[in-house]
């Protein structure tokens, strides 16, 4: 199993972050949201890109399980910008489909 991370970010941004909380997940940057707009992610809402950014929009915070071969096992999209999906979500799915 392999967590995998994409966001908006700088890759520079991903690295210091990835140095200051320890994380351990391959984390990939999406400046011109290719992955987002190929999974149909892309925020449409009030709550796009910031100004000051070149990035015109912002990805709908999601969660993804996807198997080896590319096929989505489970998907929990947020119906808040601002929530991601709880670890215990992600947890139960990950038993589901993997046991």
């Amino acid at each position: 199993m392999q967590v995998l991370t994409v966001s908006t970010d700088h890759p520079e941004e991903i690295r210091e972050g990835r140095r200051v909380h320890g994380l351990q997940a391959i984390m990939l940057s999406d400046r011109t949201l290719a992955v987002t707009d190929a999974f149909g992610l892309r925020n449409q809402g009030a709550h796009s890109g910031n100004p000051r950014d070149e990035i015109e929009a912002l990805p709908v915070p999601t969660s993804l399980l996807v198997s080896a071969d590319g096929e989505v096992l489970w998907m929990d999209v947020s119906a808040n910008y601002q929530r991601r999906t709880k670890p215990e979500v992600v947890l139960a799915a990950l038993q589901k489909h993997l046991d």
